[in-house]
């Protein structure tokens, strides 16, 4: 096993748990890679900072297990980190150790945006499970990260589950961890018949009420050598009360609204209203069709009603329509209840 690994992980322990970079160190004693690069990069030095921020912040939010639990979430990340960014991995990308640090330390910025925020009557916390093995040498290097297999699992919790529903909840968002970080050098089994994949499991929380929770998991997968990824995603979409269960279509619209035979036109129109949609072929139209007048494909968002797609579901990847959302003002005299309207979700991530 090499050491400096372990040596990396514990310099970015140090400089992302501390309250500023410069009070972490002294630049002028600077002698691991990444002392180094935040010591010669303001820009990731101000990155440092506000990341040692957003998770002080998320800590002193959480409870004591909540605490815990981001506690571990933060020291995957750290490894992870480690293993993709130190300098001879960093190469196999024409990157900078500073140039993939600053990746990291954004995308581990969006993560804490969602741990310890209060949404509605929850406080949430999220959970991350990282992953990178390195691949042997056959290895085609089209990774997110060259010379790696990675996998990335997050999933939201309720902190401090008051009720039986609200842990139900909880037990019913947990995925399980990827496998363990060998934490070394040895190269993972590839084939030609089992190649290296990536995976990314994630989520997006949407509107949060006193009964009720709006979630999608997300999945993103490339296996390398592939000539492009794919993702799939599943709402999830929670009514509290009476008891726990499946948000059905009576749950936001009134059994006289006509939401049915509405809804495929208003998605239709929002969709026809871009500037591909001229260009969209036929099998767009019956896809968003399908998904307007299904609601366990319905995301609800502060903005709207949302619905998305998988890859290649609308029988085209690169005229995938996206995420389409009808605004709630368009909504709102054919919703069942009015505070649909003005739903709260997740803050916004501070610059």
């Amino acid at each position: 096993m090499h050491a400096f690994p372990l040596r990396l992980a514990a310099a970015l322990l140090a400089a992302s748990v501390t309250a500023a970079h410069a009070a972490s160190f002294d630049c002028k004693a600077a002698k691991s890679p990444t002392e180094r690069a935040i010591c010669g990069s303001p820009g990731l030095s101000t990155l440092d900072e506000r990341l040692a921020a957003d998770y002080e912040r998320a800590l002193h939010a959480l409870s004591a297990a909540g605490a815990a639990q981001l506690k571990e979430s933060q020291r995957g990340w750290l490894r992870f980190a480690a293993r993709v960014c130190a300098p001879r991995a960093t190469r196999r990308n024409g990157e900078q150790v500073a140039q993939c640090l600053a990746h990291e330390y954004d995308r581990r910025r969006d993560q804490l945006a969602l741990a310890g925020v209060r949404v509605g009557p929850y406080l949430f916390n999220r959970i991350d499970y990282y992953s990178a093995t390195h691949v042997g040498p056959h290895d085609d290097g089209a990774g997110t990260y060259a010379g790696f297999a990675t996998d990335h699992v997050a999933f939201a919790q309720i902190d401090a589950p008051a009720t039986a529903a609200t842990a139900a909840w909880n037990a019913a968002q947990r995925v399980e961890a990827p496998a363990a970080d060998p934490g070394d050098d040895r190269a993972a089994s590839t084939s030609d018949d089992d190649p290296a994949t990536d995976n990314d499991t994630d989520f997006e929380l949407g509107c949060v009420g006193p009964r009720f929770i709006s979630l999608a998991k997300k999945t993103a997968y490339f296996e390398h050598g592939a000539a492009h990824g794919g993702y799939d995603h599943e709402v999830r979409n929670v009514v509290f009360a009476p008891g726990m269960r499946k948000m059905t279509a009576g749950d936001v619209f009134t059994p006289n609204s006509g939401w049915a035979t509405r809804l495929p036109t208003l998605f239709w129109n929002v969709y026809a209203q871009g500037r591909d949609a001229a260009d969209g072929p036929a099998t767009i139209k019956l896809a968003i069709q399908e998904s307007a007048a299904n609601p366990e494909r319905w995301l609800l968002t502060p903005v709207g009603l949302q619905i998305s797609f998988d890859a290649d579901e609308a029988g085209c990847r690169a005229c995938n329509p996206g995420p389409l959302t009808v605004p709630w003002s368009t909504l709102k005299p054919m919703l069942a209840a009015p505070e649909l309207a003005s739903c709260q979700g997740p803050p916004a991530k501070q610059p």
